[in-house]
């Protein structure tokens, strides 16, 4: 599913449920003149029902209409998250990593060369370093993860909307196919409000999870900023640093 998402371009996806809609509203406005054109015919009273149910149904259209436009304003941007994590991983993350491995007494050819007080220093202090370094590889996952998970959260939410949208223009192609005689007329109008109650339906659930994923995020980048406050890595927020006790002048390196 998470590689189905990523194939999703946002653009275009948001074009595709603004002309799914646009076409809902097309429907709205056929069945209402049709509906309109039956009911003239029928006296006030008998038709009184349907034209408050016509009125209603144009009303509920517009109000998802303006509250579409609303979230398209602010869309969101998983590609520019996605990146943006990435970046993270591809620019700190990788070139840190490497030098992970490399911290290491064993691999250092210090103790092949050197012996005294700062070489025993110094390789006593490499434990702490590579710690440190692990520790900055470990922050660029978790944060590419957190933007990853937002990321595909926001173009769920958008699915789910245009799935609601497609659903709904062919709930009101029903409608206007039942809405020419006067004893479709009920039904039609019926149906059509059913549709747009699914579509504000469906997306208040996708609002729901998407506003879930988006509190969960929040929480684990609240755990992030605490551990980065952490200094335990850092000692006093300083990269680790071996220390001797020579006295001015000494040397603590001596060829082996």
């Amino acid at each position: 599913m998470t590689g189905t998402r990523r194939a999703v371009e946002l653009p275009v996806l948001l074009d595709g449920i603004r002309a799914a809609f646009d076409e809902a509203a097309g429907h709205v406005d056929a069945i209402s003149r049709v509906v309109e054109a039956v009911l003239a015919g029928l006296p006030v009273e008998a038709a009184a029902g349907s034209r408050t149910e016509v009125a209603n149904l144009r009303e509920a259209c517009r109000a998802v209409e303006r509250q579409l436009d609303g979230m398209v304003v602010a869309a969101g941007d998983p590609a520019g998250l996605r990146a943006t994590g990435a970046r993270w991983i591809t620019d700190v993350g990788a070139p840190v990593s490497c030098l992970v491995a490399v911290a290491s007494d064993a691999v250092l050819q210090t103790d092949d060369r050197w012996t005294g007080a700062a070489a025993d220093a110094y390789r006593a202090a490499l434990p702490a370093q590579q710690a440190a370094l692990a520790a900055i590889v470990t922050t660029c996952q978790e944060v590419d993860v957190i933007l990853d998970d937002l990321a595909s959260a926001i173009t769920a939410f958008w699915i789910a909307i245009g799935a609601a949208c497609l659903g709904l223009v062919l709930a009101l192609s029903g409608a206007l196919g039942i809405a020419a005689t006067a004893v479709g007329v009920p039904a039609a109008a019926g149906i059509a409000l059913a549709g747009v109650g699914a579509l504000v339906a469906a997306g208040d659930e996708a609002l729901s999870s998407l506003t879930e994923i988006t509190a969960t995020a929040a929480s684990r980048s609240v755990a992030l900023r605490r551990r980065l406050a952490d200094s335990t890595p850092f000692p006093l927020g300083a990269w680790p640093r071996s220390t001797t006790g020579l006295r001015p002048g000494a040397s603590g390196w001596e060829v082996r």
